[in-house]
């Protein structure tokens, strides 16, 4: 049979000791965030308004990630953050959530417009953020230019 000596005895209790105290927060976190995010799920999904790939749950997105802390959401005078164009959230703030996981240059490379509207409107004026699929990525170029007309009213 193998021995361990009394003072390696120590120090190995000691380590794992010490591994599972180091990790505990990081556990608990984990788990009040998907505490927090089942919360929004059971009004939310339940309501069919939490679809796509901000919804996805392999990407490991929490609600709490764009929409911030919970608050007194849902009463009124919540300050949960809201996108769109009556969002009390300006332009800026709300690019800058999206920015916090979307990388500009990305963005740039894959369509130009992103840099044109980047401070002058939200993600969300052409993006659909929480639907199946954001109609935005089905598009042609003929819908595309007809979703810039939208805005851009040409004048002769």
């Amino acid at each position: 049979m193998c021995q361990i000596s009394r003072s390696l005895s120590i120090v190995l209790t000691t380590l794992i000791t010490a591994s599972i105290f180091c990790t505990l927060p990081t556990i608990t976190l984990a788990a009040q965030t998907e505490n927090d995010t089942r919360t929004c799920l059971k009004c939310h999904k339940r309501n069919g308004q939490l679809h796509g790939v901000h919804a996805s749950t392999a990407l490991a997105i929490e609600c709490q990630d764009c929409h911030g802390d919970k608050g007194s959401h849902p009463k009124k005078g919540s300050s949960i953050n809201r996108f769109g164009a009556n969002s009390p959230m300006s332009v800026t703030q709300q690019v800058a959530v999206c920015l916090s996981c979307h990388d500009p240059q990305t963005l740039a490379n894959t369509e130009w417009t992103h840099n044109v509207h980047a401070t002058r409107v939200s993600c969300t004026l052409c993006h659909q953020l929480h639907p199946e699929y954001d109609p935005m990525l089905s598009l042609d170029s003929k819908q595309h230019s007809q979703l810039c007309v939208t805005c851009h009213q040409v004048k002769h």
